[in-house]
């Protein structure tokens, strides 16, 4: 590995993209979901989060020093790395501009398809229980729920052919999210169970912390999340 600091205020692996690795797997799912790359003065790619710590991680896997800045329009945070060469190989891997009504499932080695999709589910993901009445007997119950979402049918629709290869979950219609303007990928109580024991597989190198914390909540999870990130089990 070699980090590029010629001609540069910040350090960057601008080889980051070259091998495949858990840590690049993740990084390129997270950029996949809420990423960006322009070329205006410079060849920039971009990060984005409203969680800092995830991005002080891919600024970290990346080998970076930049800032991570606050961004005021909409209160996320923003990580900014130049390189054309980069930005070049992101494009062999399937990146473009104004990717998100367009883009497709990149083509990911099947050892890292489940570090690919965590990273794309800690962007654009979402874990959570929701509340229901049973029909039988008005006994409340609760169902844990996954969703992905994307503005490209095509993306989520390669996505679930690959989950339903890699590990059985249905194929099935996707829904419509956030008024129309995009698509989601949604997953009930066992499919949901199926698809986080595959992504939070144990030993694991890096993942959004926040999303994990829910996921050690429920017990059959624990073992996994804890051992990455210790949580201090007081906070919930």
């Amino acid at each position: 590995m070699s980090t590029s600091t010629h001609q540069r205020k910040y350090t960057l692996n601008e080889e980051f993209f070259d091998t495949w690795s858990p840590k690049m797997a993740y990084v390129l799912g997270f950029w996949f979901a809420d990423g960006c790359m322009r070329i205006e003065k410079s060849y920039r790619i971009m990060f984005s989060s409203n969680d800092f710590a995830i991005l002080s991680d891919i600024r970290d896997a990346l080998g970076s020093n930049a800032p991570i800045t606050k961004n005021n329009h909409d209160q996320a945070f923003d990580f900014r790395v130049y390189s054309k060469k980069l930005y070049a190989k992101l494009q062999e891997l399937g990146g473009s501009r104004r990717k998100s009504r367009i883009m497709v499932f990149p083509y990911v080695p099947k050892e890292y398809l489940r570090d690919f999709i965590r990273g794309y589910f800690d962007g654009d993901g979402s874990v959570f229980f929701t509340e229901y009445t049973r029909t039988k007997d008005g006994r409340r119950g609760r169902s844990l729920r996954t969703n992905f979402t994307s503005g490209s049918e095509k993306f989520l629709n390669d996505l679930m052919i690959i989950l339903r290869d890699e590990i059985n979950l249905p194929i099935q219609k996707l829904g419509v999210y956030n008024n129309g303007s995009s698509l989601k990928l949604g997953y009930g109580t066992r499919d949901s169970d199926t698809l986080l024991n595959y992504m939070y597989y144990e030993g694991y190198q890096i993942g959004l912390i926040r999303k994990a914390a829910f996921v050690f909540k429920i017990p059959k999870y624990q073992k996994h999340v804890m051992r990455r990130f210790e949580v201090n089990t007081t906070l919930f």
